[in-house]
């Protein structure tokens, strides 16, 4: 059965440079070792891995995790396990509680050597710092014991810088800020009410205008229905008014007939008279010629 190396042990590998090289017996804590962040960076921002150390003030103002950011670091320590020893790996709890989540190979095989290569990923809203030796990673060891050691293959040869695929991929890696995606989210939607607004008020002018409509149609029904009782009494008046000229132009026809009437029986008159009159005027004439 595998014996995990606590405590003591763990000092005295430190101490030692067993299998722990370039440590802190600081960072042996019960059953496991805490590895620390050095100061080779690997970000997409700088475009090459770096070195903290030889970086500028001004420069060294980038050295944070952005959100949604994927960072990868070397750690400070490296290993040179034995054939009869493995590892497991485990994040930092602290690291957890900040959002940052460690992504890598979580077990080592015997007879590895060399740094280990932690992937840092910021799963929270506020940009992360990256610190050199700040811990990001622990490690409890096994020594395999009887049947469980066996002849291990050789791993890859020992990890003493980035890998180059792996800075070919970061060269062209761009974060995806769960910030901008929160923004996003928020402006989209801020749209679309917007937009159910828009189609609300829509929807109320367009009642409003069919109830325009509807008022409009019945003012012109009623309208039509008092131009078409109008048009009738209208009409009937007039019919009036023509039976009121008809008997009054009869009356008048009447009236010219009977002052036709009247002139001839004048006339007529008028001469009976004139010839019945005419001794008389002879004779005063005589009578007026005599006195003279």
């Amino acid at each position: 059965m595998a014996r995990i190396v606590t405590g003591d042990g763990l000092v005295e590998a430190v101490r030692s440079q067993s299998f722990i090289k370039g440590g802190d017996v600081a960072c042996a804590e019960g059953v496991k070792y805490d590895f620390r962040l050095s100061s080779r960076i690997l970000k997409a921002s700088f475009e090459r891995p770096i070195d903290v150390t030889k970086l500028s003030e001004v420069e060294k103002k980038d050295l944070f995790i952005e959100s949604g950011e994927m960072v990868f670091a070397l750690t400070e320590e490296r290993l040179d396990l034995p054939a009869n020893m493995m590892a497991e790996l485990s994040p930092k709890r602290k690291l957890s509680h900040a959002g940052i989540l460690a992504i890598g190979g979580f077990c080592i095989d015997p007879l590895y050597k060399g740094h280990l290569l932690v992937g840092l990923f910021n799963l929270s809203s506020t940009r992360f710092p990256l610190i050199p030796g700040k811990k990001v990673i622990a490690a409890t060891f096994y020594v395999l014991e009887g049947s469980e050691q066996g002849d291990f293959p050789q791993p890859e040869a020992a990890l003493a810088d980035f890998p180059d695929e792996l800075i070919q991929v970061m060269q062209k890696y761009r974060p995806l800020a769960t910030i901008s995606i929160f923004d996003s989210i928020q402006r989209l939607q801020g749209q679309i009410d917007a937009v159910r607004r828009e189609i609300e008020s829509h929807s109320e002018w367009y009642k409003r205008f069919e109830g325009i409509l509807e008022r409009h149609s019945t003012q012109i029904g009623d309208l039509i229905r008092g131009l078409d009782i109008e048009v009738k009494a209208r009409e009937k008046g007039e019919d009036t008014i023509s039976r009121a000229l008809a008997a009054y132009t009869d009356q008048l026809k009447s009236i010219e007939r009977v002052l036709t009437f009247l002139k001839g029986a004048a006339w007529v008159l008028g001469g009976l008279i004139a010839l019945g009159a005419l001794p008389i005027i002879v004779a005063w004439a005589l009578k007026a010629l005599k006195l003279t």
